[in-house]
């Protein structure tokens, strides 16, 4: 691939195209959904019954009713949305620095398993970093041209950004701080007319946004970050949550090299704006972000964080640029290329071998069809099937044969939904160990599991199977690759 970045330029970006479409399509519909993405598929049929931005849902609903509910089409757009997002980081490298800077850029987007995960889920992220690379490309032109076009365009793109997914609120107020300092306060009223106009445009779904904003601080799962997260965060964004402690080390020097380097241009006036506006769009929105995470409650999370890393695999691509020997400069970036590939490896394999806190929020995707299966096959009438941790009940819900079957979630007395951080409480669907006596069933299925793919239960799972042992005899008990199914049966 280095050949071609120093020689036919519009071969290169061409050939990193094929390779990061071809790396998003395999295995694309391989794995089962998991919580999340279920969620998008209830969310795709009521867009707007939810708190959360709702475009994406709005695009998806439609796209559903075109292509259907299978994991191959509910993944597709955000593929689609990927790889366009891998141009445009061209396209914005190519304007702001150079068209090697740009290649290299998208070499590092397009190959990148952080990219590849969500550019293989069914959610929001991989729509938001595409409309939040068009902003900055459309932004970054027009401070330059000064032309109504551009300025209006940007303005569009910013509103739909900021109803894909609230995280475009750090990049649009990032966006404003480098006008304002662009223009050294001296701002004129067309250009602030553009920044209210998007603010205006927020409006309307506000009090939804504050809904959710209460609800999250008063309880939430994602844990307060820690500075070695901000390192986790950097990391992630090359090898994404597949690659070991080694790798992630040995990338730790390489990219400190590069970025290094790709400072040291700031020395160039012609470089020098195009420089700050990188690391301005790619430090300021992530410190953000994690000192709101510490002084209010915790919304530092890597996936949401995907919006700002374009600009710094720009400042990569600047800094490898910047090294003046064309040999060293293919030497250094084969060396990288092999720690890309043994990562990817290890994401088509589904392995995380790194710690938990490389990938919190993120599990390996589970089977989920053939312990259904096997209940299915085996459920009789008087039957029924409880569930201890949310993640399966939500995946059983919707790939079940018979949706009749009433599948709900059961839980142990004071135990603490890790969800929301906040006890479980009875409710429609959720009941308690002690509330089964009164629920009239033969034969109850159990179904357990952690977030996490497996042998090891969650806390509730080990609560409620020690209570169910005490009250029920055990019938059966089967592992399917991390889900365990127990049949209990009425004394």
């Amino acid at each position: 691939m280095s050949i071609f970045i120093w020689g036919n330029k519009r071969l290169a970006i061409f050939f990193v195209l094929i390779i990061a479409f071809s790396l998003r399509l395999y295995h694309l519909g391989y794995h089962d959904f998991w919580y999340d993405e279920i969620f998008s598929v209830s969310y795709a049929r009521y867009p707007w019954r939810n708190w959360n931005a709702p475009l994406y849902w709005i695009i998806l609903h439609f796209w559903t009713k075109l292509f259907g509910f299978s994991e191959f089409s509910l993944r597709s757009p955000s593929l689609i949305f990927s790889l366009l997002s891998v141009i445009l980081t061209f396209l914005l490298g190519k304007g702001l620095f150079n068209k090697k800077v740009g290649i290299l850029a998208s070499i590092f987007m397009g190959l990148s398993p952080f990219h590849l995960w969500y550019a293989q889920e069914a959610r929001d992220y991989s729509m938001v970093l595409f409309l939040g690379t068009l902003s900055s490309y459309l932004f970054f032109k027009a401070t330059k041209e000064e032309r109504l076009k551009l300025w209006l365009s940007f303005v569009l793109v910013s509103m739909l950004g900021l109803y894909t997914n609230y995280f475009y609120i750090f990049l649009l107020i990032s966006q404003g701080l480098y006008f304002v300092l662009l223009r050294r306060w001296r701002l004129n009223f067309k250009e602030i007319i553009c920044f209210l106009v998007i603010a205006l445009g927020f409006i309307p779904y506000l009090n939804r946004f504050l809904t959710k904003f209460y609800y999250v601080w008063g309880g939430f799962w994602i844990p307060k970050p820690s500075l070695k997260s901000l390192i986790i965060t950097i990391e992630n964004f090359i090898l994404g949550y597949n690659a070991s402690s080694h790798l992630y080390l040995i990338s730790d020097l390489l990219l400190s090299l590069f970025f290094i380097c790709a400072v040291l241009n700031f020395k160039k006036k012609e470089l020098r704006e195009s420089l700050i506006f990188c690391l301005l769009l790619f430090i300021f929105p992530i410190l953000a972000v994690f000192i709101f995470s510490k002084l209010f409650f915790p919304i530092y999370i890597d996936r949401g964080l995907i919006i700002f890393s374009p600009y710094y695999y720009l400042l990569l691509g600047l800094g490898i640029d910047y090294l003046g020997d064309k040999q060293l400069k293919k030497i250094i970036l084969s060396a990288f290329l092999v720690i890309l590939l043994i990562s990817l490896s290890s994401y088509y394999r589904n392995l995380m071998p790194a710690e938990p806190g490389h990938h919190i929020g993120v599990v390996l995707k589970k089977p989920y069809k053939p312990a259904l299966r096997f209940i299915e096959n085996n459920f009789k009438l008087g039957d029924i099937i409880m569930h201890t941790n949310s993640s399966s009940q939500e995946v059983f819900e919707f790939y079940s044969r018979n949706k009749e079957i009433t599948q709900d979630f059961l839980f142990a007395s004071k135990m603490i939904d890790p969800n929301w951080d906040r006890p479980y409480e009875s409710g429609v669907g959720i009941v308690s160990v002690e509330e089964l006596a009164s629920i009239n069933a033969k034969r109850i299925w159990v179904v357990s599991c952690d977030w996490q793919r497996g042998k090891e239960l969650d806390k509730n799972s080990k609560a409620v199977n020690s209570e169910m042992s005490k009250l029920y005899k055990l019938d059966l008990s089967l592992e399917f690759d991390g889900l365990w199914v127990y049949r209990y049966l009425k004394l």
